[in-house]
């Protein structure tokens, strides 16, 4: 009797565990109506791409579980060939995923500490460094459409080499900033999600230590296969 009655506790923790190891997703996009979405888990090399689902939407409406994919993870909502919006999932659990799907498609995920904090830092980079040179950015543009069609003038081009400089530098201090982050918190899944979204930007040496905090201690999520990927 005791035997059994250790059987059945046994089997209830592994059925529990394995519950807790799921990410159930409720999701309402105005504008989708009915479709079909794809979900994938693209690599970072842009050639790799895992489809995770296909999912059923009734008005816009849908739900469904993600199982055998540990967070943090960023996953791709496809409506076609044109329309897509990524979302970060960062713990088991239930969140909401809202929308539009107009001439974008932009999806925010609601109810998600992981989420909040990773838009937190990005906010509050942008504002840092960012915000700042968006006049910049735009004249920067102004001028390489006119010098498309005509050549510039020697104070033009003086003044787009430094609005270029100062842009770049933002840039620089903004990857700077991120990586003192991470290296302080090398465990923190949003810290290195912040890092992954830099990685475009990173060195080689700073993609190796990227991967390497990675395989530390992130090595079977969803995002390690990702970066490696």
């Amino acid at each position: 009797m005791k035997k059994g009655y250790i059987i059945i506790m046994v089997l209830m923790f592994f059925m529990t565990s394995c519950d807790k190891e799921v990410i159930k997703i409720k999701g309402e996009i105005d504008g989708l109506n009915d479709s079909q979405l794809i979900l994938t888990m693209d690599g970072a090399s842009g050639v790799d791409c895992k489809i995770i689902n296909s999912i059923t939407c009734e008005n816009g409406e849908f739900n469904f579980k993600l199982k055998n994919i540990k967070p943090p993870v960023k996953l791709t909502l496809h409506v076609n060939d044109s329309l897509e919006s990524d979302i970060w999932l960062g713990e088991y659990g239930s969140i909401t995923i809202k929308g539009k799907c107009e001439s974008k498609f932009e999806c925010k995920v609601i109810g998600s500490f992981f989420c909040d904090e990773l838009q937190r830092m990005n906010i509050n980079l942008n504002k840092m460094y960012i915000n700042p040179i968006k006049e910049k950015e735009l004249e920067i543009t102004h001028l390489l459409k006119f010098a498309a069609n005509r050549k510039l003038s020697s104070s033009d081009n003086l003044r787009l080499a430094e609005l270029k400089k100062d842009v770049k530098t933002a840039y620089r201090l903004r990857k700077k900033s991120i990586l003192k982050t991470v290296r302080k918190n090398k465990q923190s899944p949003v810290a290195v999600a912040l890092m992954c979204q830099e990685y475009a930007r990173l060195t080689s040496y700073q993609k190796k230590e990227c991967l390497k905090y990675l395989s530390r201690s992130f090595s079977d999520t969803g995002l390690n296969w990702q970066m490696k990927n």
